[in-house]
């Protein structure tokens, strides 16, 4: 591969030089840059890095896990908006199939999931870590 000069377009036979044309820099041949004063580059930025947040040192939200009722929760819920699985998987751009696994408890919802059937239903699946030990104790 054979460099041309950036200012006049013959191929730079010897080593080329870098120039600086309006804060631009350019590789030039010998004979353009004996017409300008030749520029080193500009050494590389330091890369700053900002120390990194633990998330538990900002928040303190407990953590949530679904609800172990989840499946009659969300059957009783649907049932009394008089919605059948495929009417709620329309709304919830979801396949009936997956409201009929999840109200058979063939399917655990993740959180995405589960605050969507919360949305649309006005119900609550989720509960704190301490409320489910504090229970099962």
């Amino acid at each position: 591969m054979v460099l041309t000069c950036e200012i006049c377009g013959s191929p730079i036979r010897a080593t080329p030089v870098r120039v600086s044309i309006d804060g631009a820099m350019l590789r030039v041949c010998q004979r353009c840059a004996g017409r300008r004063t030749p520029q080193r580059p500009p050494p590389p930025e330091p890369i700053l890095l900002r120390p990194r947040l633990a998330v538990h040192d900002t928040f303190s939200e407990p953590e949530l896990e679904i609800d172990p009722d989840y499946s009659s929760i969300v059957k009783s819920a649907r049932e009394r908006m008089g919605l059948t699985q495929e009417a709620l998987g329309r709304v919830m751009n979801e396949k009936p199939s997956v409201i009929s696994h999840v109200e058979s408890k063939k399917l655990k919802p993740d959180l995405i999931l589960a605050r969507k059937l919360m949305h649309y239903l006005h119900v609550n699946l989720l509960v704190s870590s301490s409320e489910l030990d504090s229970a099962g104790s």
